[in-house]
Parts: structure tokens; sequence; C-alpha cells
């Protein structure tokens, strides 16, 4: 289906410069010279985006590849792990650990809400009681449009001797500042299909030399094992074959947010959300979390309108070009989503948003 005015929070449209990268062809990256050279620089430039010096570890397969993938190739049944959520995915990752084994200590705080002192003296208690091997949490929750600060948690991870964080940045890396090194994150997890409009073929994560010291130590060596990417830059080699398109594409993505330039990438997301939740205020639709401080710049949740269930409000949007989504968990049925994200944070295609969901609510009036 054509969407005219696209806005679901990912996969999100693809940047010109990836669809010039896709049309063309490209060699064995098993065998020819060029591919290790551009997986490099890739590496290098994605590692601006995470702000880290770790090593930076390319995957072919959509985001949940590294996550799952960083989860057993550094955790072992019996471990202790503490899950920080404020949302379907930072709990999931939970309901993840605990389907490995783990014995996991499950701190879910309500999903209209982010990360505040108080909560941070329940992390560290909990660090305290717990000592887990890892802490994981989630830097943007896409399901309640929601964002959290990490910055106290790795605090705690470094002083309390936590040996590993695990952050989920799908949603926010490319739109929103991320500070791995200063977080003290081993593994921070991305995906090419969110911030960086590139397809859902590739995801990567940093990778701390503790992280890796970790993965020695448990020697996972599933498809989705980390580890055998250690030495690929060394080797020359991936250890299964590659998604040149996927890196090429990815390649354009990073190149083409450089250009433009992070900080104005992050202030272009900031104010396609900010006019988004504006407009939407006017036209009487309630935001899912109120206050503006927890509310992440790439993409917005909000109540479905009185008069529509989600299904038809889904369909009077669609009749209109617009295509939005829905959520889960507890906002499954009440709560819609708009991404601002990527290509799709501009405020020329938020504008024919809101009159799209203009014009279904005058229709409902008729």
């Amino acid at each position: 289906m054509y969407a005219p005015i696209p806005m679901v929070p990912g996969p999100v449209s693809l940047h010109p410069d990836v669809l010039s990268a896709l049309a063309r062809d490209y060699p064995s990256g098993q065998i020819d010279d060029d591919f290790m050279p551009l997986y490099h620089a890739v590496s290098r430039n994605l590692a601006r985006f995470f702000d880290t010096d770790d090593d930076v570890v390319l995957m072919s397969g959509e985001g949940m590849l590294a996550l799952w993938g960083a989860l057993k190739s550094t955790l072992r049944p019996g471990d202790a792990v503490l899950t920080v959520g404020t949302g379907v995915f930072g709990d999931g990752t939970a309901d993840m650990a605990a389907s490995m084994g783990c014995r996991v200590e499950k701190l879910s705080l309500p999903y209209d809400h982010t990360i505040v002192s108080r909560d941070l003296e329940r992390i560290e208690a909990a660090v305290r009681r717990v000592r887990p091997v890892m802490i994981t949490a989630v830097h943007c929750e896409t399901p309640s449009g929601t964002l959290n600060p990490l910055e106290g948690i790795g605090r705690i991870k470094h002083d309390l001797g936590v040996p590993l964080f695990y952050a989920d940045v799908v949603s926010s890396l490319g739109g929103v500042p991320v500070h791995a090194r200063d977080c003290h994150i081993d593994l921070a997890l991305g995906g090419s299909q969110k911030c960086l409009a590139a397809p859902p073929s590739m995801c990567f994560l940093t990778v701390s030399e503790t992280a890796w010291d970790r993965m020695a130590e448990i020697g996972y060596c599933g498809y989705d094992a980390i580890l055998p990417f250690r030495n690929v830059q060394q080797d020359g080699r991936c250890p299964y074959t590659p998604n040149w398109h996927g890196l090429a594409a990815l390649d354009a993505a990073t190149r083409a947010l450089l250009a433009e330039g992070i900080e104005a990438v992050w202030a272009r997301h900031a104010h396609a959300a900010g006019i988004c939740r504006a407009g939407l205020k006017e036209l009487g639709i309630a935001l899912w979390p109120e206050p503006s401080a927890v509310q992440s710049p790439t993409v917005t949740a909000a109540r479905i309108p009185a008069g529509f269930t989600w299904p038809q409000w889904r369909e009077a949007l669609r009749r209109r070009g617009l295509v939005v989504a829905g959520s889960f968990g507890p906002m499954a049925g009440r709560v819609f989503r708009l991404g601002h994200m990527g290509t799709q944070a501009r405020e020329d295609l938020v504008l024919s948003a809101l009159q799209a969901m203009e014009d279904a609510l005058k229709g409902r009036r008729l």
C-alpha cells in the first residue's frame, strides 16, 4: 500500500541516498577486497552516533537479532539480571532473559513514566540486594512514546561494580543524543530501520572490553553470537555471508546524517516533535504521557479520540493518506503513535498528518 503521509514509528521511509545505494549491485562480501573497508567505515560512523570508543559490530538482520544475540552471548542460566522497564520493550527484556534461565529481578515502572530520582533509589537498592551480572534498560520506549535518561543507571552500574549495562537504543539512535561512553553502557543496541532511515536489514551494537571478555568466557556460538565478530576487522572476513546491500544502505544513511550534522539532526527531530504535539493539543487529542519531559523526540503517542475505536481511527486516517501505528500491551486499543523519526522528522509531513487528523475529526462530526 502506498502511503502519501507515512508516519509509522518504523520502519520509516527510506532516505533517497539509501534508495540509490540499494539500486546498485555488489560483489560477494566474503571474497571482494572492498567490503571490509566499507564495514570499517560504517562502524566508525556509527560510533559517532553512539558517542563511544568501543567496538561497533554490524550484523545482518533486524534489530531483535542484536537484542537477543547480546543477551545470549553474555549470560548463562542462573545469572542474576536486573531489568528496568517503563514500557513493553523494557519489560520484554526481562522475559527474554528469563527464557534463558536467568534469575531476573524485574523492576517495572508505569508506562507513562520515565526514570526519575526516586526510581534510581529503587534501582540502587535492587543492585545492592541482587548483585546482578547485568542491568538492562530501554532508551526510547516506542510503544509509549517516552525517552528514558540513562545517565543515572550508568552511574549506579559504575559505582556499584555491575559488570554489564545493556541498553536498547533502537528508536533513539540518530534522532536524539546517545552517550554510551558517559553512561557506562557496555552493550548499546541499534537497528537500521528507525532514525537512520534504512531498510530493516541490519543491526549493530557497541561492545566494551568487559563485554568481549564475558563473551569469551560464555562461548555462545549460535547464529546471533556476537563473539565471532570480535576479530573481523583484523581477519578481514565476517563469520557468515554478509549483506552488502544492507551495509551499503547503512553507509549511505549514516553519511547523509553526518553531512547534515549530528546536532542539526537532533534539532530537526525535536522541532518535528514539538509541532506534532502542539498540533495534537489544538485538535483536542490528548497525549499519552502528558508531561513533555518524558516524551521522545522520535515518536509521539496519543490517545485515540473519543468516538473512535482504534480500527475506525486507523481507517479514517488511511482514507486521507495518513498511516500511523497502534500500540501494544496496556496501551493497545487506547493509544496511537506517530513516528517523526529519520526521513519522517519533517515539518511539512507533520503538518500534513495534522491536517489529515483534523479532517478525520470533522468527518466524524458531520
